[in-house]
């Protein structure tokens, strides 16, 4: 990317339930991206329950609570990862994080913008689930992917997160990932949700790949550490197919504009978070 030829781009990575391996993939599209060229800043946005520090072994300076309440800035809490990456450390076990109100989203937006220049890629790691927080991070990023596993719970959560962000936030197109699954079961999950999202919903579903069940996975988020291609080479080799496939998606156009479509969408009101029974049950 021209370095300070266009807006970073904005990818947010959620999930309808947690479990599904979403901050593991959002950890290592930072590293991946990092390693590209890319300027990455990755904000942990599971706001209250955060671990995105946890699972790289770095030490927050602070909680993002602070700083919506003026007591630092952003540049004051970014913590630099495996010397390639930035990271806003999100805040763990902090109730207040969980229902930030529009003046304190817009804090920290404001303070976003005052760094946007430094960074090519913002990815934002958001919480599992639809709430308002969710929603807010989701619908102001320019693209976003959605990670679930062959699970029914799973794919029923995700296909309610694409339903409320698409019928209430207008947010119509989705990258999907499917974690824990091989290339069969992989497809036959995505086509599951796509089916479903066709019938009742205006969204386009791009799949971008899928990670198998994998030791080397557990182990290396028991260590604090990213994955090594010395330690598990074919693992590893799928996680970075997959992580391209990500990255070589066009940036949406109709969302275009990074960090300033994020501004200009982050605090649009209206949500309606009701999940319609018969519709959720013809995900599973």
């Amino acid at each position: 990317m021209s370095v300070g030829k266009e807006m970073p781009r904005v990818i947010a990575i959620s999930s309808g339930k947690g479990g599904v391996g979403k901050t593991f993939f959002s950890v290592h599209l930072a590293d991946f991206a990092a390693a590209q060229g890319q300027r990455v800043l990755l904000l942990d946005a599971d706001l209250g329950l955060a671990n995105v520090d946890v699972m790289l072994g770095i030490s927050a300076k602070g909680s993002i609570l602070e700083m919506v309440r003026g007591e630092k800035s952003l540049a004051d809490l970014i913590v630099r990862a495996n010397n390639r990456f930035d990271v806003l450390p999100g805040g763990s076990g902090l109730y207040e994080l969980t229902t930030l109100d529009a003046t304190q989203q817009q804090v920290m937006l404001d303070q976003m913008r005052s760094v946007s220049s430094q960074y090519d890629l913002v990815l934002i790691d958001a919480a599992a689930g639809i709430g308002d927080n969710v929603l807010y991070f989701v619908s102001a990023s320019e693209s976003a992917l959605v990670v679930l596993t062959p699970d029914p719970t799973s794919l029923t959560d995700a296909y309610a997160l694409i339903k409320v962000l698409s019928r209430q936030r207008g947010v119509h197109r989705f990258m999907v990932l499917v974690n824990h699954a091989e290339a069969f079961d992989a497809q036959v999950t995505f086509q599951r949700l796509l089916s479903v999202a066709d019938r009742y919903l205006d969204v386009h579903l791009d799949f971008v790949g899928c990670l198998p069940h994998s030791a080397d996975v557990r182990s290396t988020i028991q260590k604090q550490s990213l994955l090594q291609e010395q330690d598990a080479p074919l693992t590893k080799q799928a996680l970075d197919e997959v992580l391209g496939s990500i990255l070589s998606r066009p940036r949406d156009q109709g969302r275009s504009g990074g960090l300033q479509f994020f501004w200009e969408h982050s605090l649009e009101e209206g949500m309606n978070m009701d999940v319609d029974a018969e519709e959720t049950s013809s995900a599973r």
